[in-house]
Parts: structure tokens; sequence; C-alpha cells
């Protein structure tokens, strides 16, 4: 993978970036970030990580990476509905932003951007495959769909490679509290009995590690859009019942109307076709419950 040997990553502080650029490091790949301040414990483990400091909102220059991954955003749902312009700056100008870099440097050979599966919206069938119909329903998926839209057209006008990575549902360690799995877990190491919004929505959960695997595959042999996801359809509740299993304790659960989302925005149903990705040698090594396992025990030592 010559192509992985010189990396340049957005986002790299982030849950998933970090993971990343982890896995990079151990690979002996030279990588660059884009990052406000000096990241500590990923310059401490990583020897040699070297620092862009900027955002987003202002230009900066990529000079001898292979490959980009562009992983910086803001990732959630109810930020983006409660400040839209803001989400747009960072999910959309920002993008713009890392492709005026991508096309201005001498050096880049492979482009992946990380993007989410609710641009598909509401599916008209599943599982859902790359060939679906995109539909965003609230602004994050917009900001999305929106960033998509200009890195297609920066491949055609400038002849830059790009490949498009819709995630459905990470999960692992360090993910933020906020997310659904973290959310469970916290709650219930501690009590017995949990809230939260809807419990009958399935997801498509898939562990980090797969996940930063097949980002590498992307950029190693990818071209154009692929579902990233473990092909595996699990309802809110039925994750609810893995997690007290794993912790052999009952437990109970309460859906809160104050934090279910509302029904024009709220998807039943997220379940991944993974056939396209699968075709370029990659698939999910770790289950579930193994994942969730995993998850746990850090959140044991971590809460």
């Amino acid at each position: 993978m010559a192509k992985l040997d010189t990396v340049f990553v957005t986002g790299a502080t982030g849950f998933l970036g970090s993971h990343l650029v982890e896995c990079l490091g151990h690979r002996g790949a030279a990588i660059s970030i884009l990052a406000r301040r000096q990241p500590d414990r990923l310059a401490q483990e990583i020897p040699g990580l070297n620092v862009v400091r900027g955002d987003l909102s202002h230009a900066f220059s990529i000079s001898d990476a292979s490959t980009v991954f562009h992983l910086a955003a803001q990732p959630h749902v109810g930020h983006a509905l409660d400040d839209p312009a803001q989400t747009f700056e960072t999910n959309t100008a920002g993008t713009i932003t890392v492709l005026e870099a991508v096309r201005r440097s001498p050096s880049v050979e492979s482009f992946v951007f990380v993007s989410t599966a609710l641009v598909y919206g509401t599916p008209r069938y599943v599982p859902i495959d790359e060939e679906h119909p995109v539909h965003a329903q609230e602004p994050y998926a917009a900001s999305k769909l929106a960033a998509e839209t200009f890195i297609s057209a920066y491949s055609t006008a400038y002849g830059m490679p790009a490949v498009i990575a819709r995630l459905f549902n990470t999960y692992g360690p360090r993910q933020h509290p906020d997310f659904v799995v973290p959310s469970i877990i916290r709650q219930a190491l501690t009590h017995d009995a949990l809230t939260l919004g809807n419990l009958t929505p399935t997801r498509d959960f898939t562990y980090v590690d797969d996940v930063v695997e097949a980002l590498l595959r992307l950029a190693d042999a990818g071209e154009g859009i692929y579902n990233v996801a473990s092909g595996v359809e699990v309802s809110i509740e039925a994750l609810v019942t893995h997690v007290a299993q794993i912790l052999d304790k009952p437990i109970t659960v309460a859906s809160q109307r104050a934090q279910r989302r509302s029904a024009a925005i709220e998807i039943d149903r997220m379940w991944a076709d993974i056939s396209r990705i699968k075709a370029l040698g990659w698939q999910p090594h770790v289950g579930l419950g193994d994942g969730l396992t995993r998850t746990i025990e850090w959140w044991r030592d971590n809460l």
C-alpha cells in the first residue's frame, strides 16, 4: 500500500481520526495532521507526527502526502439542528478548503472523504446499496451530501481521485458520550434503569477498528462511493439487551419523549448492503458482542 506511506489527516484528534492515525503510525506511515493545537497524546504515541496548525476555515498546504483522509466535521445531528449555518461552514465549506489544498498539491494520489449513511434518508428498500436515492432529511445529512457533491465536481473538473465512504454507525473506545452506544454503556455501568430516545429503530453497527481498515482499503484500491458497515441490522432495544448480557445484570429501559428524534427526521431502518466494499477484499471481523465488550472495558476505565 504505497499510497499509505505518506498521509495527511483532518479530524485526527476526533474519535475515528485518532484510531486511524494510531493505526497508520503502527504501520510506519509518515503522518501529517491538521490541528488547531498540539495533540499531546497522539504526538507522544507517534514520534515524528507532523502537526500543521490550522483549521477548516483557513487555507493550508499539503506538500508531500500521497493520501488525504478528510474526517474533520461537526458530527452531531442535534447540534446541526440547532446551528445549521455552523454545520454548513464546517462540513461543506470546510470540505472545499480541503479540496483546494488537494487540488494544489503536487503529491496527492488518493482522497478519502468520510460521509454518512444519513444522506440516504428514509430507505425505499433495505439493505441499502450505493445506488439507493439520496434524500437528506436534516441539516447534518444535507451538509455531508453537499460536500459529496463538491467532491464529485472537483473529481470531474480537475481529474482529482476521490473516494467517498458512507459510514453507518461506527462505535468503539473514545466515542463522544452523546452517541447511542456510549450512552447506553455509560448508563448501564452505573444504573439498572436506562433512559433513551426511540427504541425501535434499527441501525448497522461497525466496530471502529473495522472502519479504519475499510478506510485504508479504500485509500489503496477504492474509486467512487462505498457503504462502510457490518451488514447486520440491530434495533436499539436489542443493543441494550446485548449490553445487559455482557454486564450480566438486569436492565430496564424507558423511552423518554424529550430524547426522541422527531418523526420528520427519524429513520426507522438503517441496514447496509456492503457488497461493493467486500469486492475490494474488506469485510468486518469484530462482531457486535466482541466490539461491545471491548468498548465496555474502555468505559470501565474512563468513566
